[in-house]
């Protein structure tokens, strides 16, 4: 068994053979009648057949290669005397790896005049992963490709990016995040709010904590998502009462009563004297000295003298603290530690009782 030509220099010399061999055949008849003019056509014939295939067979030929690297696509035109594809790629030096590039004709294929070679040439690209990178040579393919050639696997809560269907071109880059989703419980305190109300029954200037206050417990739990081991969300997705909160009442007195205590012993009563309240926030200090509270009044002293100990109807007991342009003869400011016992107060007649010396 004789093997095909490959080459097309091959292919020409058995067309020579073949048809020189016919064109012998042909001419023996002609032999017969006129030997001598049928045997110099015959040599004629066979020496202008043998010079144009030398000739075609010499003659240099055009071939336009295209080099695509996935985001351009250059060709370029040669002129080439070389046979075959392998033969053309080695004496013009033309960038192509066999084990890795694409080429749409066979190395053994012959040269033809107006050839077109198509190459497409691979690519690096990087997978980074689970802490670390991959480099993967590869032709045009989709992400989901690349991975899958990689033996990178993922689920439907990774982070692929791009896209699992985007086709990757030269200078793309893979990056696959692993999410996690897992659920926390915490137990809180909850604190517990101080209430302020006021109660009739509870002498004015009067304060007590009618209901203590205590913290409450609940028990919240959280989806917690992390990306790569770090979190990313937190949503809370349940909450349970554990202890209820129970808030703290403070009351404050309302309650305003005339008259004195039994067994008050006092210097001097002072009768038909003007009370009013009055309120500052901060911290003021009378002219006495001392901070104004509830229980420190204000005096005219040419009537009341400073550090005076009183009794006032309806307010309580009292110390002399503090002046004023306005307080003058049988007036008292009354101080209150609240704007609503001012507005309970207001102005009022009332007697005051400057107390014994202790």
């Amino acid at each position: 068994m004789i093997d095909k030509p490959n080459s097309r220099g091959e292919k020409l010399l058995e067309w020579l053979f073949e048809h020189c061999g016919k064109l012998q055949d042909g001419l023996k008849e002609l032999t017969d009648r006129n030997p001598r003019r049928t045997k110099i056509a015959a040599a004629v014939c066979c020496a202008a057949i043998f010079g144009s295939l030398v000739v075609g067979y010499a003659m240099p030929r055009e071939v336009t290669v295209y080099m695509d690297d996935s985001l351009t696509t250059v060709p370029t035109l040669y002129e080439t005397t070389a046979k075959q594809v392998d033969r053309f790629l080695e004496v013009h030096d033309i960038d192509y790896i066999e084990s890795q590039d694409e080429i749409d004709v066979q190395m053994e294929d012959g040269i033809e005049d107006g050839m077109e070679i198509h190459i497409r040439k691979a690519f690096d690209v990087k997978i980074e992963a689970d802490g670390g990178e991959t480099t993967l040579t590869i032709l045009p393919m989709t992400v989901e490709e690349a991975l899958a050639e990689a033996e990178i696997t993922y689920d439907e809560n990774d982070i692929v990016e791009p896209s699992l269907q985007t086709c990757l071109k030269k200078g793309s880059q893979i990056t696959v995040k692993r999410v996690t989703v897992a659920e926390e419980s915490r137990i809180v305190e909850v604190d517990y709010q101080t209430i302020e109300q006021a109660d009739p029954s509870i002498a004015i200037g009067d304060v007590q904590v009618t209901q203590k206050g205590r913290k409450g417990k609940i028990c919240e739990t959280f989806s917690v998502t992390y990306v790569d081991g770090e979190e990313t969300e937190r949503e809370l997705v349940n909450s349970e009462t554990l202890k209820k909160k129970r808030n703290k009442i403070v009351s404050y007195g309302t309650k305003i009563s005339f008259g004195k205590p039994s067994g008050l012993q006092y210097q001097r009563k002072i009768e038909h004297v003007r009370a009013v309240s009055y309120y500052f926030r901060g911290n003021p200090s009378g002219s006495y000295g001392l901070p104004c509270t509830y229980g420190t009044v204000a005096v005219d002293p040419k009537v009341i003298p400073l550090g005076s100990r009183l009794y006032i109807e309806g307010y309580g007991y009292a110390i002399a603290n503090d002046v004023g342009s306005a307080i003058k003869g049988n007036t008292v400011d009354l101080y209150m530690e609240r704007f609503e016992q001012c507005m309970l107060w207001g102005a009022r007649w009332t007697t005051v009782y400057v107390l014994s010396e202790p």
